[in-house]
């Protein structure tokens, strides 16, 4: 059967407009320093927990990369299980719990980070008397432009019950081009079944670095975790100093676990404090202040760098998406005595 399509406007009047409404999207909801204050906590029946949105589709303030909520679950409850195709990383704040992730049961306390993969079965729990909070930054706005954000839920069905997670086709044996894609997939999937879930601060210590503070990594490829392009590291700035300035071709999310300080982004300046997440576009010169001249203040910084890097390098050759001033105006730390590598951190 033959079909006439006609339009109006040319292919080129309606790309133009669409990617125009995009980017005024984007700038429509775009904000700096997002106040803890201002995210509104809504009790979720269906999972037995609460929830919060600093920002994401699900909240005010649409984004198109990363997403950031907060979660709260009361005393002496056990969330509903579920799954969904991205994956994410789990910031404990405050409280003492678990998660359940595909069957394998993580306590955690404060400070403590876990990675919930793709595709996992996971629920969380708390057996104490008081409330227990984590935050969570994960790609699920990136997997929606894309349209494969699929969430699955499980209910109370005991994870021997439900389906297990997709598998990745075996490598085929052979130099024709459909059996160097299943080989190059099947080695981009292994590991990932036995990669690193959990990241005790209890067993880590900050280095510091040329760019001006003591820094951690707690999800990262370099040491053990297998994630899809996330990544998140702890700065802690030293009173009354700073970061160098640099700027990089994708976002970077920082959350405030302590202190107050202001944030230089292209020349202008946004305070911020504990609690509040500092939201950094791409390509805009930055620099991290501490602007408490007695006590440190910590950051994590959440990227979805990886998985963005290489597509966009190749897309923009020659243009170099991470960029330094020639000589780091970082600040001398020779001689600064720092606190405790657990001061600050609240009680499990």
């Amino acid at each position: 059967m033959k079909t006439v399509t006609t339009t109006k406007v040319t292919h080129y009047e309606i790309q133009k407009q669409r990617r125009e409404s995009l980017l005024e999207e984007w700038k429509r909801y775009h904000k700096t320093v997002l106040k803890r204050k201002d995210v509104v906590m809504h009790d979720v029946p269906s999972r037995r927990m609460r929830r919060g949105v600093f920002a994401g589709r699900d909240g005010d303030r649409p984004t198109m990369n990363l997403d950031a909520t907060i979660h709260e679950v009361p005393p002496r409850t056990t969330t509903t299980i579920h799954r969904h195709a991205w994956d994410a990383i789990q910031f404990i704040e405050s409280g003492k719990g678990w998660t359940e992730i595909d069957g394998q049961r993580v306590d955690w306390k404060p400070w403590d980070t876990l990675h919930l993969p793709s595709w996992a079965w996971h629920r969380h729990g708390n057996d104490g008397d008081t409330p227990a909070v984590f935050h969570t930054w994960s790609v699920q706005p990136m997997l929606e432009q894309f349209g494969v954000a699929l969430l699955e839920d499980g209910s109370d069905t005991p994870v021997k019950d439900l389906p297990p997670r997709p598998r990745q086709i075996v490598a085929r044996q052979g130099e024709d081009p459909y059996a160097r894609r299943t080989q190059r997939l099947a080695a981009q999937w292994s590991g990932t079944e036995s990669a690193r879930l959990l990241t005790r601060f209890d067993d880590v210590r900050g280095l510091v670095t040329k760019r001006g503070a003591r820094s951690l990594f707690l999800v990262d490829k370099s040491i053990g975790y297998h994630t899809a392009g996330l990544s998140a590291v702890m700065h802690e700035l030293a009173p009354g100093l700073y970061q160098s300035r640099h700027r990089h071709g994708g976002e970077a999310w920082l959350y405030v676990v302590s202190g107050r300080g202001h944030s230089e982004i292209d020349g202008a300046e946004y305070p911020w404090e504990q609690g509040d997440l500092i939201v950094v576009d791409h390509w805009c010169w930055h620099q991290h202040f501490n602007d408490d001249k007695t006590k440190t203040a910590r950051l994590i910084r959440v990227h979805n760098f990886d998985a963005l890097y290489d597509m966009i390098r190749i897309l923009l050759d020659p243009l170099n998406l991470f960029e330094e001033l020639p000589e780091l105006d970082a600040p001398d730390l020779s001689g600064v005595v720092w606190p405790d590598h657990f001061e600050g951190r609240p009680e499990a």
